[in-house]
C-alpha cells in the first residue's frame, strides 16, 4: 500500500509540472529556473539506482597533456545541475569535457567517472554557466551542429557560444607533447534560424536594424568589440530588443 501511495504522489507531481518539449527549443529550463520538480527528490534518494548513472565509464586523460586541460575552466569536479532523460538533477559533481564535447559526472560510488548519454542531455549548468543541447532538431535552420552551446543571451533573440578545445601534438627532442588550444564560435538565434557571427558587421547584418546606432552604444560603454566580443554582442542584442519592443 505504501508503494502504491508513493507512486501516486510521484505521478501527481510529475503531471502537475510542465515537462520539457521533446523537440528542439532554444529556451533554457535551467536558465529560467522553473523546473523545481519534486520528483527529483525521489530519484536522488535512489542513489545508485537513479537513472542519472546509466552512461558509459569515462577515462580521465588530463595527465597525458603537457599544457592545458580539456575541461571548462577547471579540472576539479564542480556541483552543477543537469536536465537528463526528462529529469532535473541538482548538486551533481560534474565536468564539461570541451575537447570531446561530453558531460561527465562522478559515479555514485565516487570511484570513477561517467560520460552521460548525449542524446538524453537537454541542458546543464556548471560554474553558474548554462549550456543547452542544440542541433538535435533538423527543422530549425542554420549551421548549428549537434552539441552543447553556452547560453550568453537569452532574450527574444538568443546568443550562443560553442566552446572548442583541440589537442595538438608536438615532438621536440624526440618526445611527444600534447597541448590544448581553445577557440570559440558564436551563433545568434533569430527568426527560427541560427546565424553564425564572426565580427561586428556580421552581427549587424543579422539584426538588420538601422534605427539604432550600436557603435555609439558600444563607445558609450567603453566596449571594444575585438577585445570584448561577448560583452559587445550581448549589449548589441539587448539594445536591439529595447529599441524594437
Amino acid at each position: 500500500m505504501r508503494i502504491l501511495q508513493t507512486i501516486l504522489i510521484i505521478f501527481f507531481f510529475y503531471t502537475a509540472i510542465p515537462a520539457i518539449s521533446q523537440g528542439q527549443n532554444p529556451d533554457s529550463a535551467l536558465v529560467a529556473q522553473q523546473r523545481k520538480n519534486p520528483v527529483q527528490l525521489y530519484y536522488n534518494s535512489l542513489g545508485i539506482q537513479s537513472g542519472l548513472y546509466n552512461g558509459s565509464e569515462y577515462t580521465v586523460y588530463v595527465h597525458l597533456l603537457k599544457d592545458g586541460h580539456p575541461y571548462l575552466d577547471t579540472t576539479k569536479l564542480m556541483d552543477g545541475a543537469v536536465f537528463y532523460d526528462g529529469m532535473l538533477y541538482r548538486n551533481v559533481p560534474m565536468l564539461y569535457d570541451i575537447v570531446k564535447d561530453e558531460l561527465v559526472i562522478q559515479h555514485y560510488n565516487k570511484v570513477f567517472h561517467i560520460q552521460l548519454i548525449k542524446s538524453k542531455v537537454d541542458e546543464f549548468n556548471i560554474l553558474g554557466r548554462p549550456f543547452l543541447h542544440l542541433g538535435k532538431d533538423s527543422t530549425i535552420q542554420g549551421n548549428v551542429k549537434n552539441g552543447y552551446y553556452e547560453v550568453l543571451y537569452n532574450g527574444q533573440i538568443k546568443l550562443y557560444a560553442k566552446r572548442i578545445k583541440t589537442i595538438q601534438e608536438f615532438i621536440p627532442d624526440m618526445q611527444v607533447e600534447r597541448r590544448v588550444f581553445s577557440n570559440n564560435r558564436y551563433f545568434i538565434y533569430k527568426d527560427n534560424t541560427f546565424h553564425e557571427v564572426y565580427n561586428q558587421s556580421s552581427v549587424l547584418k543579422v539584426l538588420k536594424d538601422k534605427k539604432f546606432d550600436y557603435k555609439q552604444a558600444l563607445r558609450k560603454q567603453r566596449i571594444k568589440f575585438r577585445k570584448q566580443r561577448e560583452t559587445a554582442m550581448k549589449l548589441m542584442l539587448q539594445q536591439y530588443e529595447n529599441a524594437n519592443h
